[in-house]
């Protein structure tokens, strides 16, 4: 470390950005068209660009880290442009099935014919309850009934005749009651006995009675079987000339049908259909004509026009008659139901939960059949039984419609609808870590998402910057009615986008928070009847999204203005140190100062961290103590033992702390305690240290630098109060307006270092120097540490009180207490 650097004084221009609204090419976001693409994201749009071409079932797209509003417009948007295939899918039916009832009938047709098809089958039905009982009232069909009638009513009479003759001839004659009963009345003088004449019968006549009459019962019983015989004839005779009228009316009706829908599957379905109707023809009968016993066993279904004709219902579960391009869904609540579809159930006026074919409804990956489906990814798993079935669906390519809910096994659906092929390209986000998760345990996971892109929470700031920060803001004003932003409006814009994305040269792409700073200047802006948003309502917006939060910082600066929290902010002293921390509370984190304190002593214990001694300190807060050890082995132990006894800790921390930002403050409070050189209290320092002695990078500098900043200003601005960085962070400041204005008066200060030696020179004010330098910094050290381990040589003890070591020489063990080996 023998070459030397200067520390540099940060100039106002340094730490924030200085931006010309003239050179964005616009006065006004009224002039700019709304952002509706995808911006800065190559590795998205190369994604999308693969998951639409690829014709393959299992390029299905995951998107990882999109956050933010807006994010579905933006897919749409972007897969709509790169939709290459602009057929439209078919539209899908359920019909009836009559051969099996519990199994619905999927059929597809092109789109807007399924509506379109329903519309026929509705006007079909409509015709047959109009035709068919006005052919039955004909007078054609009239006179075929009688003729039939009397043909077997002639039958009937001869049979009776037959048995009237074989009664005669036994003096009995045949008289059948209304009821259809047959009496034999024995006959006297031709004409019927009267039952004082029965009685008066001897005992020989009437056994003879009898053996007449039972001789004819058996006749009668055969004369009644084809009488019925008859009447079954006559009732099928009737029914087929029924069938025949009903076939010259229904069969022209279907054929037209068929002619129109040429398809395979539905042509089948209509014949069917027609034989159906044919068989049913009591169905088409005019409530009037139902006899009252049948009409009560039919229940609803003879009364309800819906419930009679049910079977002959197209359920139109897809209509895409209204698209111009593939179907782009978005399920923004992807449980079961919504995205496999259901089958409904209702409890009729009996109490019984029942259900058919024209319940069945779809669901989002059905009405995306053919097109894209766009889910996010965490929301599908945390829903019961989604993610599995969705697996299975996307890899069978097939959908099956189900019920599937809590009380399931208490009411079971017989239905079974027949599955439906798919074709659906699934557009997933979510974050990063449930897609490494998922791909290292999930094999269908990796099977069915072969496309993944990663979208970039920040992208670089150019020339492009404000016109897609404008055009964002002409989206939301159209969305929302924000009020337009001027130029200057929308540079205080970028200059927040770089302040979150922690860097001069970059800027977020997490557009939420854009817009929600855009929302808020907008609402100040209206609230003092302005027509445009100037750049003082962001800064006012800030303002009040920091006053906000900020309730936790003011009592903590609270707590060191009344010295609390003790804090020196001048002068200078031996081996304290103000370090710098960042508390983040989620929607805020703000820069805490922390006091360090060092104390070294003779010993050999070497540093103790009394954080983790402590039990409060982080697995890198550690490694960073380590790497201070392996650094001061490099800079003094080159040619003797480093050996010393020292502490170090953060004052007045009562919770966990984890991260190395504190490495350089700690090694130079160190330093300064071994040294007895005092430091700069005007002055708070962050920063990383390697080995080598170079400075490191870390987060959240603009906190830090600001938090000290308004400790300082509470307590009062010296002009002599600043805070060191590292280089590697300069290009992060993008700082609030009162500290550069700060700055750039010469209150306050910010400088950056990029070795060990530039801080020491910056805070003690001496020449850092070389250990071999007597009367530099570094020989001032080495001198202490020599002074310390010749103290420790001479009693020859260590501060355990254990001997002390010396390389080279022997150690005086004692004797080993066990017995020898047997052959020692």
């Amino acid at each position: 470390m023998t070459e030397q650097t200067e520390y540099r004084k940060l100039t106002a221009e340094d730490v924030t950005l200085k931006l010309d609204p003239k050179s964005f090419g616009f006065k006004s976001t009224q002039e700019l068209e709304p952002l509706t693409e995808i911006v800065s994201q190559p590795r998205v749009v190369r994604a999308l660009e693969l998951g639409t071409g690829i014709r393959h079932p299992n390029y299905h797209i995951y998107l990882s880290g999109l956050i933010g509003t807006g994010r579905n417009d933006l897919i749409t948007h972007a897969l709509r442009e790169r939709i290459l295939d602009d057929s439209i899918p078919d539209d899908w039916i359920y019909v009836n099935n009559f051969e099996e009832p519990d199994s619905p009938i999927a059929i597809s047709l092109p789109a807007g014919q399924g509506v379109q098809f329903r519309s026929d089958m509705e006007s079909l039905i409509e015709q047959l309850q109009e035709l068919l009982p006005k052919a039955f009232k004909e007078e054609d069909f009239g006179k075929e009934k009688e003729k039939l009638r009397q043909v077997y009513r002639k039958r009937g009479e001869e049979v009776f005749d037959k048995l009237q003759q074989l009664a005669s001839q036994h003096q009995l004659t045949v008289q059948q009651m209304p009821n259809g009963e047959i009496l034999f009345i024995p006959l006297k003088d031709n004409r019927p006995m009267t039952q004082q004449e029965i009685e008066q019968l001897s005992p020989e006549e009437m056994q003879e009675l009898e053996s007449h009459q039972d001789e004819l019962v058996g006749m009668a019983g055969r004369v009644l079987q084809e009488q019925r015989e008859i009447q079954r004839q006559l009732s099928s005779d009737v029914r087929e000339v029924a069938r025949r009228f009903a076939v010259q009316i229904i069969e022209p009706l279907v054929n037209e049908l068929q002619q129109k829908f040429k398809f395979p599957k539905l042509k089948s379905w209509l014949s069917h259909f027609k034989e159906h109707v044919i068989n049913h023809l009591n169905l088409f009968r005019e409530i009037s004509d139902v006899p009252p016993q049948a009409a009560m066993l039919a229940g609803e279904s003879a009364i309800d026009p819906e419930q009679r004709f049910l079977d002959y219902r197209v359920n139109v579960v897809v209509d895409n008659s209204h698209l111009k391009e593939p179907p782009i869904i978005v399920e923004d609540a992807p449980n079961y139901r919504n995205l496999f579809g259901t089958i409904e159930r209702v409890v009729d006026r009996a109490g019984r939960v029942i259900t058919n074919f024209s319940r069945i409804k779809s669901g989002s990956l059905l009405k995306a059949n053919g097109g894209y489906l766009i889910l996010n990814l965490m929301d599908a798993l945390i829903e019961p039984f989604v993610w599995k079935e969705l697996k299975r669906t996307l890899k069978n390519q097939s959908l099956e419609i189900q019920i599937q809910d809590q009380f399931s096994m208490f009411s079971v659906s017989a239905l079974q609808p027949e599955p439906i092929p798919l074709k659906v390209r699934l557009v997933a986000f979510g974050e990063p870590l449930i897609y490494h998760l998922l791909y290292l345990h999930d094999e269908d996971f990796r099977e069915i998402f072969r496309v993944k892109a990663d979208f970039d929470d920040e992208q670089d700031r150019d020339q492009e910057t404000a016109l897609i920060y404008g055009r964002l803001i002409r989206q939301l004003s159209e969305k929302e009615g924000l009020l337009p932003f001027n130029a200057a409006a929308v540079a205080e814009l970028v200059r927040v986008g770089s302040r979150l994305a922690d860097h001069q040269k970059k800027v977020t792409s997490i557009f939420s928070h854009i817009g929600d700073v855009a929302r808020e200047a907008s609402f100040w802006a209206s609230r003092d009847k302005k027509k445009l948003v100037q750049p003082d309502y962001v800064r006012q917006a800030i303002q009040e999204r920091i006053f906000r939060s900020d309730m936790v910082a003011e009592k903590i600066r609270g707590l060191i203005a009344d010295g609390t929290i003790l804090m020196q902010l001048e002068g200078t002293r031996v081996s304290q140190i103000n370090g710098l921390a960042v508390a983040d509370l989620g929607d805020y984190a703000f820069g805490r100062p922390s006091r360090l304190t060092a104390s070294v002593g003779v010993g050999t214990a070497g540093i103790i961290n009394i954080e983790r001694e402590s039990r409060m300190s982080g697995s890198t807060y550690d490694k960073a103590m380590l790497i201070l050890e392996g650094l001061l082995r490099n800079l003094y132990a080159g040619e003797q033992p480093l050996t010393l006894t020292a502490s170090i800790a953060m004052e007045q921390s009562y919770g966990g702390i984890d991260g190395d930002s504190a490495s350089v403050a700690e090694l130079l409070c160190l330093l300064s305690a071994i040294s007895e050189v005092p430091l700069r209290q005007d002055i708070a320092v962050t920063g990383s240290i390697n080995q080598w002695g170079e400075v490191q990078a870390i987060g959240g500098v603009n906190e830090k630098v600001e938090g000290f900043f308004d400790v300082c200003h509470a307590f009062g601005l010296t002009g002599t109060q600043g805070v060191c960085i590292p280089a590697s962070n300069v290009q992060n400041l993008v700082l609030r307006d009162d500290v550069v204005q700060a700055i750039q008066q010469g209150k306050f200060h910010v400088w950056s270092v990029t070795s060990l030696n530039q801080a020491i020179e910056l805070f003690t004010g001496m020449p850092a120097g070389d250990a071999s330098e007597k009367n530099s910094f570094h020989g001032l050290v080495l001198d202490r540490l020599t002074e310390i381990a010749e103290l420790l040589l001479e009693q020859r003890m260590t501060d355990t009180g254990r001997l002390l070591w010396i390389p080279g020489t022997p150690l005086d063990f004692p004797s080993d207490p066990r017995p020898p080996l047997p052959g020692q």
